[in-house]
């Protein structure tokens, strides 16, 4: 099943938990709207905004420049050296009818042994750069869930949902409970600590 399609069931299941418990068991003794408001007024809502924070956060921009330079970079290598075994096939080719049988079968062996060998090191490499991927992603997931348990100690928030245009579980959104600015302050405040001590 697909992880967007997972995250969209899961978190619906969420919404309509929150749903219920707001709106709380029924009582037919008439003081149901007490229990409603006593409910509702200890459970405390926010959402941060992903789009915002993969913009303005410093840290997961510098990961990502990172990220994206070696992935660069491993295609560049790559390419050069796809290059060079079609050069070594043109120069080879160039030579026409002055190629021996013997040379020919030699060469083909070669430069489908280079070409094999290329291919599995460019499926090493790209599950490298994959599994890289998701570790970076990890690490900012870690990062920011350890910033917003500090955050939320203070705030004191029952639920902190996470939005983004890509996958939008939430039906309405109040920005009145948009904490994004603070949580992406508060995330690059941390990184600039970090980084100055290094």
């Amino acid at each position: 099943m697909n992880q967007k399609l997972i995250n969209a069931v899961l978190a619906l299941g969420i919404a309509v938990l929150l749903f219920l418990q707001l709106k709380g068991p029924a009582n037919t003794t008439g003081n149901n709207s007490s229990v409603k408001s006593n409910v509702s007024s200890t459970v405390k809502l926010a959402y941060v905004d992903l789009d915002s924070v993969q913009e303005k956060y410093l840290l997961y921009k510098e990961k990502m420049d990172l990220f994206e330079k070696k992935k660069g970079d491993a295609d560049r290598d790559l390419n050069n050296a796809f290059q060079r075994i079609e050069n070594e096939r043109i120069a080879f080719a160039k030579r026409g009818e002055s190629i021996t049988q013997a040379e020919y079968e030699n060469f083909q062996r070669a430069y489908q042994s280079k070409m094999q060998n290329l291919e599995e090191q460019k499926r090493i490499l790209e599950t490298n750069i994959a599994q890289d991927g998701m570790q970076t992603m990890e690490g900012l997931k870690k990062s920011i869930d350890d910033f917003l348990m500090a955050y939320n100690k203070k705030q004191g928030y029952s639920y902190i949902f996470s939005y983004s245009s890509g996958l939008n579980v939430l039906f309405y959104k109040d920005s009145a409970n948009n904490i994004t600015n603070e949580v992406v302050e508060g995330l690059n405040a941390e990184y600039n600590k970090t980084k100055k001590n290094k």
